[in-house]
């Protein structure tokens, strides 16, 4: 043991240079997505001498967090150290595609650099001839003779270099555009001037081939779940199938690489709360009402907007005719929930996205139409699912579908307190509500020093659709905030009403082809010298 240790220190101290290097070029063969990184596999071979070895992992993602990486190996070895940094991708490195690019480049260039030689050439020869003719002009007396000879020749030679000179400006534009292309080419072949590599310092006893394996954390990875809720109304289940939106930029192209999906995060543990004082105050004079009820805000309303949902990538498409689903295992841990994959999956590592289906709950649910005809009078139809917690479901948004038509979107929040998931799946036209006020009772009248308010609404409902529905109406009458304000109800039709909200509620069944009139009927008096600011 003392001998093993001794060998420890004074490798620790050995430069470098004396430890056998070895490029080692590897692909993610798992990684565990979480909500904004993962956990990311590789296992390679590699062959060691005996002694000391430095293995060179190349191309890995640009983002890895040093303190999570972790290296093992078999037969024994002992790994010193490890250390990640950006290094220059040496050409041997690069498949042989790109290299080939790379050396036509090269080429290109030096044809560009030669050429543009030619034209400075030709230019300084233009200039000396230029000169010589300012030369012979300073220094020698006219001659006829020799000024038409001079004229000939200058106009001969300058007129050849000028169109020398724009002959090899055009080869040197041709040569740039043909670089440029090739540079094009290069770019959508992933190539990469600089790499991230990790460099890892292996003591091993023997010559030996070993299966050396790394485990780290990458960033720029995340997925996030979504749900497509569809149904076909009345008397039918509704079907919430849950996917999964991966992303990845790691710079790394995944390829047929084992998928794990984890709701919680391996770098998250937590603050743990602390308990404050509870300190009770008066409330403020001013009244505050609150609904005991559901008010139509606590439902799962869909919202008209584009369907979000991921196309599934490529490489499942051939197991479209079963559930993708089918090839994912659930499990529960201690504090995560976890999705294994069977199918590999290809995701590039620029802007890659990817969907996968997780898991698909089929849930009994009850129909109702609901309508608020003082604010709306569109009828809408809500599916209520009870007992909605335990089918496990991810916080997330939700495509609607009624009939195979798409209504809409909302959000799932699993964290919600009510016993009832209730969505909202778009607006029946073939139910119809008026609400208009009944003249023979609305009046306006003075007693005395104070001025009454008689108010009368008539709702009118119609069924037109060949069905039953259960219909759920809200409406309301006033509530005093003074003693001076006096209200007398007169009729509401029956209805449920909630003293300190004045909320109306109907809920009846309507058979196919009915219609039901609702009454709202009440009296109001104030002083006449004090208006009412909302009446």
């Amino acid at each position: 043991m003392k001998q093993i240790n001794l060998f420890l220190i004074i490798s620790l101290f050995i430069p470098a240079s004396f430890f056998s290097q070895i490029m080692v070029k590897s692909e993610v063969k798992e990684a565990t997505v979480f909500s904004n990184k993962a956990q990311i596999t590789r296992v390679e071979s590699v062959k060691l001498d005996k002694g000391n070895n430095m293995v060179k992992f190349l191309g890995l993602e640009n983002s890895i967090s040093s303190n999570t990486i972790q290296v093992s190996g078999t037969n024994g070895i002992t790994v010193l150290s490890n250390v990640v940094k950006t290094e220059t991708t040496l050409k041997s490195q690069q498949p042989r595609n790109i290299r080939i690019l790379l050396d036509s480049i090269a080429v290109i260039k030096r044809s560009e650099a030669l050429l543009y030689k030619e034209v400075k050439n030709l230019e300084f020869e233009k200039n000396a001839i230029l000169y010589n003719k300012s030369a012979n002009g300073t220094n020698s007396g006219f001659n006829l003779d020799n000024m038409i000879d001079l004229a000939e020749y200058y106009r001969n030679n300058l007129n050849k270099l000028d169109a020398m000179i724009y002959d090899k400006n055009i080869e040197v534009t041709k040569a740039r555009e043909v670089k440029r292309e090739l540079n094009v080419r290069l770019n959508k072949l992933g190539y990469k001037a600089r790499t991230t590599v990790m460099t890892i310092e292996v003591i091993s006893d023997k010559v030996q081939t070993v299966s050396m394996k790394l485990v780290y954390v990458a960033n720029n990875i995340g997925w996030t779940p979504f749900y497509e809720i569809k149904t076909n109304g009345i008397g039918s289940n509704v079907k919430a199938i849950c996917k999964a939106k991966i992303y990845q930029n790691s710079t790394v192209d995944w390829k047929n690489v084992a998928l794990t999906l984890s709701t919680t995060s391996p770098t998250n543990v937590g603050t743990l709360p602390t308990v404050h004082p509870w300190v009770l105050r008066f409330q403020s004079d001013r009244r505050k009402y609150k609904s005991k009820g559901k008010s139509q805000n606590q439902y799962f309303n869909a919202s008209p907007q584009s369907n979000r949902a991921y196309t599934q990538s490529v490489e499942t498409a051939a197991y479209d005719s079963k559930s993708m689903s089918n090839y994912t295992v659930a499990t529960d841990n201690m504090v995560s929930r976890e999705f294994n994959i069977s199918l590999p999956y290809s995701i590039n590592g620029s802007n890659g996205k990817a969907a996968v289906e997780l898991e698909t709950f089929d849930m009994p649910a009850n129909y109702l139409y609901y309508a608020a005809p003082k604010y709306n009078c569109n009828v809408f139809l809500i599916a209520n699912i009870t007992k909605w917690e335990q089918y496990n479901f991810l916080p997330g948004s939700a495509n609607l579908f009624l009939e195979g038509t798409f209504v809409g979107t909302t959000f799932i929040n699993p964290n919600a307190t009510e016993d009832t998931m209730s969505l909202v799946l778009g607006i029946d036209k073939n139910i119809v509500i008026t609400r208009e006020k009944i003249k023979d009772f609305s009046r306006n009248a003075l007693l005395g020093g104070k001025k009454k308010v008689d108010m009368g609404i008539q709702i009118t409902v119609k069924n037109k659709k060949n069905v039953e529905i259960e219909l759920m109406m809200e409406d309301q009458v006033p509530i005093s905030s003074d003693d001076a304000i006096e209200i007398s109800i007169k009729d509401i039709s029956g209805a449920k009403k909630e003293d300190d909200t004045g909320k109306l509620t109907w809920k009846t069944k309507l058979k196919a082809g009915d219609s039901k009139i609702y009454k709202i009927k009440y009296e109001v008096k104030y002083p006449k010298n004090k208006p009412l600011s909302n009446f």
